[in-house]
């Protein structure tokens, strides 16, 4: 028999092969997950008719003379590249992007799959939906303390299971961060007016300037009272202060009382000033009493007694020489000010913050005014759950002692539950008494420079040299004791803009029930509850092998390890050469058309060539048998 027919009835045998191979990608070229394959064939024995001779003496070598006796299957190999990928919509269907298998088990093996498509089954198990095997990876660990779940990728995998009554356990407000902006243009705004002497037919230009002291706290009786009070001071085109007084604002911007400082004629004796100084004063009586001078530095304040008429004011600050503006509380020299001649400024007692010329009505400003007060609120809870709507009311001040910008806060709940005040050392009072509230300073970047606690005895506002950001109160009637909660205000600014401050962030929470689930790009699978939270629920494992193209296909788009493929190395999507997920999305076969046609047509001239050897061969047989004729 030739060799050449043996020859051809191999290769027919391998582009059969070839054929099958191209078909099943060509099959596949729709299923999820599904890796292509490729032939690659080498030669067969040959047959050594002479061998090869080296040169020696002045004769050459000569090769080897062979006839080869075919070729046979050298390797079906799998094309490991990425597929395409189709969304689908459903949160459980995953892609790989990257290296890796999925991990499933049937309790005794492990299997491998790119085939992402997954569902949860009537115990609440992630399993692959056409297989049934569950997927591995690891649930998350719950703290017994605290109930916060978290996932060790260290400790071996197991099945995922997500049950419908999960739940989140509810945790108590320790916690909450603030952020935004307080207007720093609040309050009374400063304003100009000019008037006239007719007397001397001269113009002044004056300007109002307002301010917060101790006296219009004591005033105004509590620091975040509804209706604030504000000392003004009226200042002349030398830079001089002309006139003083105080005036108190409700929340709506209207004047609810004002009045007008006793101004000295006399100049002061030596740290000292007496009713001798003035023409008038008020009525007997104790009065919280701010002393300023001509330039508007206050340069006293405190009680003052006026007995019979008579009182004494000492303080070093007082110069002989000088003039002052004295404000007795609430007593007022008058509705009028003078600034020369008969150039004066009727101030408003009630109603309209209106300021005008007393002889010319059709001259006046009016007072703009916007409530320096902005509230903001955050809801807390306590240790089962309970919330509790807690509001902090804000008040700007303004300069105030050392300080150029600042605002007074507060916190109070709807429930009415008595709060309190902690400082940065624990305590919840200092040396003058219970915290009322805290107070912020910003610099002249809009930026806090301190925050402090401050106490309140009827007459003065004092504030503490300890950091205040801590509250407190007490929860005991719906079951727990206390909530305490620290609060960044760190992100707070202050500028001239709207007020915008809210609070973006506390850690408590009510008791949640799973209400759904979602799989992120991490293999983090991420529970939304019904208190409006997250949390992990478990996530889920790659493998990754030194050699996936060695791994053995067991059919329904599955692979188990194999001598070749090298162990499964099992972690996290996204870490250790692994690729991320895709969710909602599936991996579509990596199988090209156009290539496989084109592999088809060679396979299919390949085996016709080699049966025309077959045929050719044939026929010189019959030429031989032939002979005998």
């Amino acid at each position: 028999m030739m060799r050449s027919m043996f020859s051809g009835v191999a290769g027919m045998r391998n582009f059969q092969y070839e054929i099958d191979v191209v078909g099943n990608n060509i099959a596949n070229v729709n299923t999820i997950g599904f890796k292509g394959s490729r032939v690659t064939f080498q030669t067969a024995l040959s047959q050594t008719l002479k061998a090869s001779r080296s040169a020696q003496n002045n004769i050459g070598g000569t090769n080897a003379i062979q006839i080869g006796l075919g070729s046979q299957l050298a390797t079906i190999d799998k094309i490991m590249t990425q597929g395409s990928f189709q969304n689908t919509g459903n949160g459980t269907d995953l892609a790989i992007e990257g290296d890796g298998f999925f991990v499933l088990s049937n309790g005794s093996q492990y299997f491998y799959t790119r085939a992402g498509a997954l569902t949860v089954d009537s115990n609440g198990t992630l399993i692959q939906s056409s297989t049934g095997l569950k997927v591995q990876g690891w649930r998350a660990i719950q703290d017994p303390t605290t109930g916060t779940r978290y996932v060790d990728s260290n400790q071996p995998i197991g099945d995922i299971t997500i049950s419908a009554g999960m739940t989140m356990p509810a945790n108590a407000t320790t916690a909450a961060s603030i952020a935004g902006n307080l207007n720093s243009r609040v309050g009374p705004i400063p304003f100009s007016m000019n008037i006239t002497d007719t007397t001397s037919n001269t113009d002044y230009d004056v300007r109002f300037v307002f301010s917060k002291t101790s006296g219009d706290l004591v005033r105004q009786a509590d620091p975040f009272s509804k209706s604030q009070s504000y000392t003004w001071d009226v200042y002349g085109e030398d830079g001089k202060v002309k006139a003083a007084g105080f005036i108190v604002i409700n929340e709506f911007g209207r004047v609810e009382s004002s009045g007008t400082a006793f101004r000295s004629n006399l100049t002061a004796n030596d740290d000292q000033l007496t009713q001798e100084d003035f023409s008038t004063v008020p009525t007997d009586g104790t009065y919280y009493t701010i002393v300023k001078d001509e330039n508007g530095n206050v340069v006293h304040e405190g009680n003052v007694t006026i007995a019979g008429g008579n009182f004494t004011i000492t303080n070093t600050n007082i110069d002989q020489g000088q003039r002052y503006f004295v404000i007795f509380g609430n007593a007022s020299a008058g509705d009028e000010i003078t600034i020369a001649g008969d150039a004066t400024i009727s101030i408003p007692t009630a109603g309209e913050p209106r300021f005008y010329e007393s002889d010319n009505p059709s001259n006046f400003s009016t007072l703009q005014y916007e409530s320096p007060k902005y509230v903001t609120a955050i809801q807390m809870y306590d240790s089962l759950g309970n919330p509790y709507s807690v509001y902090f009311e804000f008040t700007r001040i303004g300069q105030f002692g050392n300080m150029q910008n600042a605002w007074l806060w507060r916190a109070y709940t709807s429930s009415g539950e008595p709060i309190s005040y902690i400082d940065a050392n624990g305590n919840d009072n200092d040396v003058t008494g219970s915290y009322v509230g805290g107070i912020i300073n910003f610099n002249e970047s809009g930026r806090i420079s301190g925050m402090y606690g401050v106490t309140w005895n009827g007459s003065k506002l004092s504030v503490s040299n300890t950091e205040l950001r801590t509250i407190k109160f007490d929860a005991t009637h719906m079951g727990d004791s206390t909530v305490q909660a620290t609060i960044d205000f760190t992100s707070l600014t202050q500028f001239s803009g709207s007020n915008s401050a809210a609070f973006n962030y506390q850690n408590g929470n009510a008791l949640g029930t799973l209400q759904s689930f979602a799989i992120n790009e991490n293999g983090e699978i991420i529970g939304t509850f019904t208190n409006g939270l997250t949390d992990i629920l478990g996530q889920l494992a790659l493998a990754v092998f030194n050699n996936p193209a060695g791994l053995n296909d067991l059919g329904n788009s599955l692979y188990v390890v194999s001598p070749n493929s090298g162990l499964a190395q099992i972690g996290t999507a996204g870490s250790g050469g692994r690729g991320t997920l895709i969710p909602g999305a599936l991996e579509m076969s990596n199988v090209d058309l156009a290539e496989e046609f084109t592999k088809m047509i060679i396979a299919q001239r390949g085996f016709q060539a080699n049966a025309r050897v077959i045929t050719t061969a044939d026929t010189i047989l019959g030429e031989l048998v032939a002979l005998r004729r």
